[in-house]
């Protein structure tokens, strides 16, 4: 019985890692196909010849590099501003006692469930009376704000002996020297996963900067490639060549998968230890 539960467990895992795979492969391979191969009606999962040729017509016909520039600014800034609010508002939620604590974090729970065009109208009005409009905090404040990153800090932190926080007070700290000298360093785990999730979700928003940044000079990766590569907003526009679609793309995903890769160890040790309580 235990052998045959494993075994569907794996085919299932096989079947959903196939349905991911396959696309992916797909993008890949036409990536590196020339123009007339990528029309054929005989699909080749292997080009032959190999051709870098879809990669320098997008490298070469857009300002892909100042798109990623300007993408790795507001990534960075928006990254560094949820820290900066979540962190202390997670260890608030996890440690401190006042009044009407639960209600708050339970309105703050609430946000995960308004969608972000609700109030994106409001919010453009807003940027363009503080004139931050086509500027990168003005692209990155409104990436800031995470219920789910406070989440998983207050859960984390939630989970902390108190004893710890006991004997710094005994010892004459305060609760921002117990924040800062204590909680902060044991908190490199959820910290790396929410750097992940926040990169990741500001590196991949299109709808925000696509109306806050007209001006070339700030806009963005997926802005620029909705706009210049896909047309997405000019249907009347002479498309791009499918190839070089998929050559933007695989581009667009690289910094992403690097970074996962790069932080994935802890990315999972601060999933496993970031729990219910």
């Amino acid at each position: 019985m235990h052998r045959s539960r494993k075994t569907i467990q794996y085919l299932v895992l096989a079947f959903v890692v196939i349905c991911y795979a396959i696309p992916f492969f797909v993008i890949l391979t036409t990536s590196f196909k020339t123009s007339s191969q990528v029309i054929t009606k005989v699909f080749q999962w292997i080009p032959k010849p190999i051709t870098l040729d879809q990669y320098r017509y997008v490298l070469g016909n857009f300002p892909f590099d100042k798109w990623v520039v300007n993408s790795v600014v507001v990534t960075i800034l928006s990254v560094l501003l949820i820290l900066g609010v979540s962190l202390p508002a997670g260890y608030a939620f996890a440690r401190l006692e006042f009044k009407g604590k639960n209600l708050l974090f339970s309105l703050v729970m609430l946000t995960i469930m308004i969608p972000f065009a609700a109030y994106m109208p409001q919010l453009y009005l807003e940027m363009s009376y503080l004139k931050l409009l086509n500027t990168y905090i003005g692209l990155a404040i409104p990436l800031a704000t995470s219920a789910v990153s406070i989440f998983l800090f207050r859960q984390f932190i939630a989970q902390l002996p108190r004893e710890m926080d006991e004997a710094a007070l005994i010892d004459g700290c305060s609760y921002f020297q117990i924040f800062i000298k204590i909680i902060l360093p044991l908190t490199k785990p959820a910290v790396i996963s929410v750097i992940i999730f926040s990169a990741i979700k500001s590196w991949n928003s299109m709808m925000w900067p696509l109306i806050a940044a007209t001006k070339e000079t700030v806009k963005t990766l997926p802005a620029g490639l909705a706009i210049n590569v896909f047309t997405a907003t000019n249907v009347g526009a002479n498309p791009t060549p499918y190839g070089a679609v998929m050559a933007a793309t695989l581009l667009s995903i690289a910094i992403p998968i690097l970074l996962f890769l790069f932080l994935q160890r802890y990315f999972v040790q601060g999933i496993a230890t970031t729990g219910l309580k």
